[in-house]
């Protein structure tokens, strides 16, 4: 009597298998799913066990036959395997961006015990703290976190597949993102205007000449440009720099009253960026002024523009003191002098606003971009370490 033992990655891989060693007599004793061997095999499809026993105590006269039969069947069943493995690969190798954050994911399962020891319950809780521990290293505020993994916990039917829950936490993610949206001029309206909000030093000056740029340059557009930021230092210089390069008119207005007239001179004009200075909520009597400049300006579109290394204490405050305006959308900036995209969810969330562009440096017309919302998602998703 022969006994032996098959592995398969399903039961017609591990039957093939049976068939070609022992051949059509052989009686299958017992099957079983077989967990693979290592961390990574909690992430990986089950094998397939067989066991196979032949009777083989007495010659029968077709047993040659029957050998003869199987060995010449042995090239077609192992190109059939072939040809399995190969679609098999195949079907791997499609496998998204995922994989890399499972296997840290493993590693870090490693490190803190061993899973083979763990209920499957554990294991689920471990998966979902893992990545809850991710997007609070990604400086995502701790109740939003706790929010998102709960949206994904409702939508996840099979929270052993890990899987199945990155997939439900990034696409959860991407749903608090929501899609961008950014300066779409209006066919039936010229010009149309567009006015930058935001605090001290956060680069309105150069994100408005980068924008400039791109219509000038890229969409040939006219283009307008409007400051009232009189009271930082080289501000205006630096902007009437820019126009001059740039080729495009600039008008400096001092007080609220002038906003109407400046942009009246621009009516030839596709569209005209304003700038603003930045304001303290503090100075009642400065943000005041800008409020009365801002709703003066009948503006089609307003973005408030936020660091991406600002805190969230000051970020709750900007917030608070330009919600006198309805309909922003946000615009953050130096986003290539963080590694923590955090805050861009933190804002979203907190304010209900659509995102719009980022900006990545200081170069005109270069860095800036429309944000994008599938890296960003992967980055508050993947960037999981020990």
């Amino acid at each position: 009597m022969k006994i032996r033992r098959y592995m398969g990655k399903d039961k017609h891989e591990a039957m093939l298998k049976v068939k070609m060693d022992l051949g059509n007599d052989a009686v299958i004793v017992s099957t079983r799913n077989v967990r693979q061997k290592g961390i990574l095999g909690f992430f990986k499809k089950p094998l397939v066990e067989m066991l196979a026993a032949l009777d083989d105590s007495e010659k029968r006269p077709h047993d040659s036959k029957l050998s003869e039969k199987n060995e010449n069947n042995k090239s077609k069943l192992e190109d059939e395997i072939k040809t399995k493995d190969q679609k098999l690969n195949q079907l791997e190798e499609k496998v998204s961006n995922i994989e890399s954050v499972l296997k840290k994911l493993a590693g870090q399962i490693q490190s803190g015990g061993k899973p083979n020891q763990e209920t499957q319950q554990d294991f689920n809780s471990k998966i979902f703290q893992l990545f809850t521990n991710n997007l609070l290293r990604n400086e995502v505020e701790p109740e939003l976190a706790k929010k998102i993994i709960e949206t994904v916990k409702e939508k996840v039917v099979n929270t052993e597949n890990v899987s199945e829950v990155a997939s439900a936490l990034y696409n959860t993610i991407q749903n608090f993102l929501g899609k961008p949206e950014t300066i779409q001029l209006a066919t039936n309206k010229k010009p149309y205007v567009v006015i930058l909000l935001g605090p001290t030093g956060v680069g309105k000056t150069t994100t408005l000449a980068k924008l400039a740029a791109d219509f000038a340059l890229n969409q040939k557009k006219s283009v307008g440009l409007i400051t009232s930021d009189t009271f930082r230092i080289a501000a205006v210089e630096q902007l009437k720099t820019y126009a001059e390069i740039l080729g495009m008119p600039v008008s400096v207005i001092y007080s609220p009253n002038e906003i109407n007239e400046a942009i009246n001179n621009y009516s030839d004009k596709d569209i005209i960026l304003i700038d603003t200075p930045g304001r303290s909520h503090k100075n009642k009597a400065q943000f005041e002024e800008l409020k009365s400049l801002v709703l003066n300006s009948h503006a089609d579109e307003f973005y408030l523009l936020i660091g991406a290394t600002t805190g969230m204490k000051n970020c709750r405050d900007i917030i608070k003191s330009y919600g006198f305006v309805d309909n922003y959308k946000l615009l953050f900036t130096k986003i290539d002098e963080t590694s923590s995209y955090g805050i861009i969810l933190n804002i979203k969330e907190l304010t209900g606003k659509p995102l719009s562009y980022v900006t990545i440096g200081q170069s005109v017309p270069d860095d800036i971009e429309i944000i994008n919302i599938d890296k960003i998602s992967k980055i508050l998703l993947g960037s999981i370490t020990a």
